[in-house]
């Protein structure tokens, strides 16, 4: 199953694994969701898609993060580079 969603959330927990010594890691959990006034847009309908969960490593999450402010950088950049808001 695969789904679109309009928001992303990120929190340190509550998921934990097991390392070496008998330790617990807390995972870092990742949230996919709809916010409020969010509307299916082949129907018009609000979105009732079940919000998406995923629990990372903190390496995993990290790694994440960089590639996340990478991207956002490059589609800034090409945003600027085209004028695309004086397009219409």
């Amino acid at each position: 199953m695969s789904g679109y969603r309009f928001q992303i959330d990120a929190c340190a927990g509550p998921a934990r694994e097991g390392v070496l010594d008998a330790r617990a890691q807390l995972l870092v959990r990742v949230r996919l969701f709809d916010g409020p006034g969010v509307s299916m847009t082949d129907t018009g309908e609000p979105s009732a898609q079940p919000d998406a969960y995923t629990d990372l490593r903190p390496e995993q999450a990290r790694s994440l993060a960089f590639t996340l402010l990478s991207a956002a950088e490059h589609a800034e950049t090409l945003t600027l580079e085209t004028d695309w808001f004086r397009q219409r």
